[in-house]
Formats: C-alpha cells, sequence, structure tokens
C-alpha cells in the first residue's frame, strides 16, 4: 500500500510537472525566435508581435501531427492481425490497456532486429503503441507483457505528450539557431550591428548571441533529462500493472545483451524508445543519455 501511494504521488507530481516543462520548452522557442528577428534588425515590439504567434502555431502544428510524425520517423506500421505473433501483440495490448485503466491505444509494429517499442500519442484516447518485430520474436510472453506495460505506464502518466512534442520543439530550436548563427558569420545580422546605438542595444545584441548559443544546448538538456527521470517512473509503475517487476526485468536484460547492427528509424525520436537503440550499452548516467543505464533500471526492478 505504501508503494502505491508513493508511485502514485510520483504520477501526481509528473502530470503538474508537464505544464511547467511545455512553458519552458515554448519560452526557449520564443527566445530563440526574439533572437533571429532582434538580429536581423526588427525592433523588439516588431519582433515580439510577430515571433510569439508564430511559435504558438507552430506548437499547435507540432501537436497536431505529432503522432504521424514519430510513426513516419520510425517506419512503422499498423499491426496485422492475420499474422500469428502480431495478433498475440494485439491481445496483450488490450489486456495491459485494461488492467492500466486506459483506452486500448492504435498498436504498431517496426520492421526491425532489435528489441524495442515506443508509445506515442497526444492523449490516451488516441495514442499508439509500437513494438519491433524483434520483441515479438525475441521475448516470452511475460517479457513482452512487462515492456508494453511500460509503454502503457507512459500514457496513463501523459508522458507521450510531452516526449513527443518535445522532439519537434528540440528539432526546430537547434535548426533556426544553425540558420541564425550561420547567417551571423556570413553577415546577415549586418542590418542590427550596423545601426547606431546605447549601451542597452549592445547588451541585447550579446544576449540574443549568447542566447542563440545556449539555446538549442537548454533544449537537448531538457528533453534528455525527462527522458530519463521518466523512464524509472514508466518501469515502476508497469511492474504495478503486471505484478511482476521479474518480466520487465528479463526483457531488459535481453535488450541490454541485444544491441542491433544497423538501427532502425530515425535518431529524432530515439528518446520514445523503451531503450535508446543507437546508444544502448552505457553504464553511467550522463546529461547527454536519452535513457538511464539498464543495469541500474534492472536492479531497481530486480529490488521491488
Amino acid at each position: 500500500m505504501a508503494k502505491s501511494m508513493m508511485l502514485e504521488d510520483q504520477i501526481r507530481h509528473n502530470k503538474a510537472a508537464t505544464f511547467w516543462i511545455c512553458l519552458f520548452m515554448l519560452v526557449l522557442l520564443f527566445g530563440i525566435g526574439f533572437a533571429v528577428g532582434y538580429l536581423w534588425g526588427a525592433p523588439p515590439l516588431y519582433a515580439t508581435a510577430i515571433v510569439l504567434p508564430i511559435c504558438l502555431l507552430y506548437i499547435l502544428i507540432t501537436y497536431s501531427f505529432s503522432v504521424q510524425s514519430v510513426l513516419a520517423a520510425a517506419k512503422a506500421r499498423p499491426a496485422n492481425p492475420n499474422n500469428r505473433l502480431e495478433k498475440l501483440l494485439i491481445y496483450r495490448v488490450e489486456e495491459m490497456s485494461i488492467a492500466a485503466g486506459i483506452p486500448m491505444p492504435k498498436v504498431y509494429v517496426q520492421e526491425s532486429s532489435d528489441i524495442n517499442a515506443f508509445a506515442t500519442g497526444k492523449k490516451p484516447e488516441n495514442s499508439v503503441v509500437c513494438v519491433t518485430t524483434g520483441a515479438l520474436e525475441k521475448l516470452n510472453q511475460e517479457e513482452l507483457e512487462g515492456v508494453i506495460a511500460h509503454e502503457m505506464s507512459h500514457i496513463k502518466n501523459r508522458d507521450i505528450l510531452v516526449a513527443t512534442v518535445t522532439v519537434g520543439v528540440v528539432g526546430a530550436i537547434a535548426l533556426i539557431a544553425e540558420i541564425l548563427l550561420r547567417s551571423l558569420f556570413f553577415g546577415a545580422g549586418r542590418g542590427r550591428s550596423s545601426r547606431k546605438g546605447g549601451p542597452e542595444q549592445l547588451i541585447l545584441l550579446v544576449v540574443a548571441i549568447a542566447f542563440a548559443i545556449l539555446a538549442p544546448l537548454f533544449a537537448k538538456m531538457t528533453q534528455l533529462w525527462i527522458s530519463r527521470k521518466r523512464e524509472y517512473l514508466a518501469d515502476s509503475s508497469g511492474a504495478y500493472i503486471t505484478r511482476n517487476p521479474d518480466g520487465l526485468a528479463s526483457a531488459l536484460e535481453k535488450i541490454r545483451a541485444s544491441a542491433p547492427d544497423n538501427p532502425k528509424g530515425s535518431k529524432t525520436v530515439a528518446s520514445l524508445y523503451i531503450a535508446n537503440p543507437f546508444r544502448r550499452n552505457v553504464e553511467k548516467s550522463s546529461l547527454w543519455a536519452t535513457h538511464p543505464p539498464l543495469n541500474e533500471r534492472i536492479r531497481r526492478l530486480r529490488s521491488m
């Protein structure tokens, strides 16, 4: 009972933090857009009036097309009920969604020999669970249930909204920053720098350049921090759903031992997977890791 209450408290805190994380990412996106406008000669008020609606529109578009974008990046397809393994997958997803108390997600499959899975979607009512063909072939039923329950936890805890939107925002910030810095290097920012101005304009100029350099770094670190923190919670929640932490622990052990030679999909969505298909056997956590170390996740599950 005590563990259940602690888990519920973590989930509530997770959901409350979602708003502030999204707001922070919006501020970063607005800041980099403002830096572009200011360095290209727009007065601060005009830059704000133009950039803020564009940022809000971009967030809305990213939100609206996030699921399609992730599935396209992963090269995923709908599960085939005429295939024996994929039919069993559909049944398992239905069972785990009932156990988790959420609507059944759509079921997709990624053609890959890697043992992996991810969830995406804007909300539980239109979420997606995707599992690799490697997972279907190499995991037993308890292990597969553990993996699916882990992804169900991401859906139930509202992790998928934050994770999916931040993928698009981080990419946009990095792209805008690169364009901005290249334009400065080649002299496109002379419209602002050639104008006369007092010390306050010089300070704004320095701040804008610094933000153009640091915003992508902060955005990426925030995205990775979100991913690492919520993986631990999804492991615990998934084990609680199945009442069998050993199933997920065993699946993670197989994942640890099966680093793919030729990972499928795109690195832009690597943080959504249960384990990073492009950087697998990391012994120690770092600021640049998309996931906590598998050894530590397995240890925590085995100790439950």
